[in-house]
């Protein structure tokens, strides 16, 4: 994996090379300089033992240096971002609440394109139109947001931008399979933003392969 840790690791990360949640954790450790402290296990291999550590048996997950288990995308994020500076989420309370109202609205249209890809591996008859509408809608309502406040999301140098750059990129994994997730027309401000922004260090160094 691009940027996998070298040296002494002290923290270990169980991840997929193609999952946004974990890519968005690998992309905070490069921007933190801490990505050498992590070893990055592949959590599907054969004896990985992921769900002996996690419960809910979810990418990714974080073992701390002390030996704490953490088991959400954010959670793992902030932790990484006490690490060192600069920070990725402001210390001062309102804007660190504008932070992390930005990261719910760009997480919630990850996680309804994922769900909406979910219900498309299903058998035509088994799919939900209702489920489909109502994750198409979350997803749209949620780009839209985006676009008409894309200055707020994007000007500063926390997590959001990243985060907005590494939920496009998935939803533009699946524009061939799903035509419903082609977001560009409707928000051309975001997909020219997007045009520049990826080759963002953090963000091209942690490219899944054929993306």
């Amino acid at each position: 994996m691009s940027g996998a840790a070298r040296g002494t690791h002290s923290m270990k990360l169980y991840f997929s090379p193609t999952s946004p949640f974990a890519r968005i954790v690998h992309i905070a450790a490069l921007e933190k300089e801490v990505v050498d402290q992590i070893e990055f296990i592949p959590a599907r291999e054969p004896g990985a033992g992921l769900d002996r550590l996690n419960p809910l048996d979810k990418i990714p997950t974080l073992i701390t240096d002390d030996g704490e288990t953490l088991i959400e995308s954010r959670l793992i994020a902030l932790y990484i971002d006490g690490l060192g500076t600069p920070r990725l989420y402001p210390a001062d309370p309102a804007a660190r609440r504008r932070v992390l109202q930005q990261e719910a609205i760009i997480l919630g249209v990850m996680d309804a394109a994922g769900l909406r890809r979910q219900e498309a591996r299903r058998e035509d008859s088994e799919q939900s139109a209702w489920w489909i509408g109502r994750q198409m809608l979350k997803f749209q309502r949620g780009l839209d947001k985006i676009e008409n406040e894309l200055d707020s999301f994007t000007a500063n140098d926390t997590i959001v931008p990243l985060e907005l750059c590494v939920a496009l990129e998935y939803i533009d994994r699946f524009q061939a399979s799903i035509p419903e997730f082609e977001w560009r027309a409707k928000h051309p401000k975001m997909a020219a933003w997007q045009a520049r922004y990826r080759e963002t260090p953090s963000v091209a160094a942690t490219r899944p392969p054929g993306d």
